[in-house]
């Protein structure tokens, strides 16, 4: 019996869209209209982020964060974490040969702190 390598493909992350339609929008009957005027934005640009064609910049997540009485923080790390891991896709797709510079310690994955070296 051989053991096969499985890759570990993590799931997509929540997108801010689908958070401020599911978590926001709809348990809160707000429409895409309503955001938009509180926001002092165009509806367009609403419903782009709702539907994941427009990311939140830091001016949005200040936006949201005051109209949701959220965190421009919570808005940021949602953004974060899907461009993170579509770049980690992106990157698997191309499989470049990168060169590994600088091992890590043994013992350590992480990089705790270049200066120790």
């Amino acid at each position: 019996m051989t053991l096969q390598q499985t890759r570990f493909v993590p799931a997509p992350p929540v997108t801010p869209g689908e958070f401020l339609r599911d978590r926001i929008l709809v348990p809160l009957g707000i429409t895409q209209d309503q955001l938009a005027a509180a926001l002092q934005v165009s509806r367009f640009s609403v419903n782009q982020i709702v539907n994941g064609r427009r990311s939140v910049t830091a001016d949005m997540a200040l936006r949201l964060a005051k109209v949701t009485s959220t965190s421009s923080e919570l808005w940021l790390n949602l953004q974060r974490d899907l461009d993170l891991y579509e770049a980690q896709l992106e990157l698997a797709r191309k499989q470049p040969q990168l060169t590994v510079l600088r091992q890590p310690k043994e013992g350590s994955e992480l990089i705790v702190d270049v200066e120790d070296d």
